[in-house]
């Protein structure tokens, strides 16, 4: 009754069109599957870390949201060259921040932030030795990103979200840490002595796509849980979709579809069993 990899995530989109077009010239994604209006980008081969880019309900004219305003805030993927990764998303109309460079555990960590359409916050590591599996990049060594690494979602009650993911998903806390100071102001654009807590989940065999629960101190937050427009779904494999379904519900989920609840953040969570990623 444990979460997986996540196969999707679900972006609500102003145009899908315009979308998918600014997803595959920032970071390289492609079309690998289409269902009507709907279009799901990823990299070809790689059945998990997707990207479903959905028609948003018509109107959704929402203020892009911060970092750190509370709901399914980021989605993150892996680059070889953070230089040319900002200089992609900027040429495809985002607007990257300044890379750092910051300790992280015992070793440090180059990242990159960018916003990307429809208000999606984007994460991007440098892939370097030690960088958890992504067969994207595994698979083709010439590869600039790989499929998506994480989706980040900002809740309103941190420990709260992580027990949810945890004792009701079965997800596994790989690093827990406290974060502020210069490099993380200059990354995020968050205020001066602001702080963030961040929560790295990841499934029993670390397959990508994985889970982090951010939230933040010392910022003026919104609550945009419930922004029409941007990440709004996750798509994870379970080996029981049903068990892990009534799990998450027991823990607080609520119910709005077929193995679906939503949860932490106001992001829903779909469960698809194991092994069928296909569009």
């Amino acid at each position: 009754m444990s979460l997986g990899a996540i196969i999707e995530a679900v972006v609500a989109c102003r145009d899908v069109a315009a979308s998918a077009g600014f997803h595959t010239r920032a970071f390289g994604l492609e079309e690998v599957g289409r269902d009507g209006a709907e279009v799901l980008l990823g990299v070809p081969g790689v059945e998990t870390g997707r990207l479903r880019l959905v028609p948003a309900a018509e109107g959704a004219e929402e203020a892009e949201p911060r970092v750190w305003d509370v709901g399914p805030r980021l989605l993150g993927m892996y680059s070889r060259d953070l230089e040319r990764s900002t200089r992609m998303i900027d040429e495809a109309g985002g607007r990257s921040r300044e890379p750092v460079t910051y300790p992280y555990g015992a070793a440090s960590l180059s990242e990159a932030v960018a916003l990307g359409s429809d208000g999606v916050w984007w994460t991007l590591p440098k892939a370097g030795p030690g960088h958890r599996p992504s067969p994207a990049l595994e698979g083709d060594p010439e590869r600039l990103h790989g499929e998506l690494h994480t989706a980040v979602l900002v809740p309103a009650d941190h420990d709260e979200a992580l027990r949810f993911f945890t004792e009701a998903g079965g997800l596994q806390v790989a690093f827990d840490g406290e974060m502020g100071g210069e490099p993380f102001e200059r990354m995020i654009g968050m205020p001066p002595g602001a702080a963030l807590r961040l929560s790295f989940l990841v499934s029993a065999d670390q397959a990508p796509a994985r889970l982090e629960i951010m939230s933040f101190t010392g910022v003026e937050a919104r609550d945009l849980s419930g922004r029409p427009l941007g990440l709004r779904r996750l798509v994870f494999a379970a080996a029981d979709p049903d068990a892990t379904a009534a799990a998450l519900r027991v823990c607080g989920g609520v119910p709005v579809g077929e193995r679906v609840v939503r949860g932490p953040a106001g992001v829903e969570v779909e469960l698809r069993r194991s092994g069928k990623g296909e569009a």
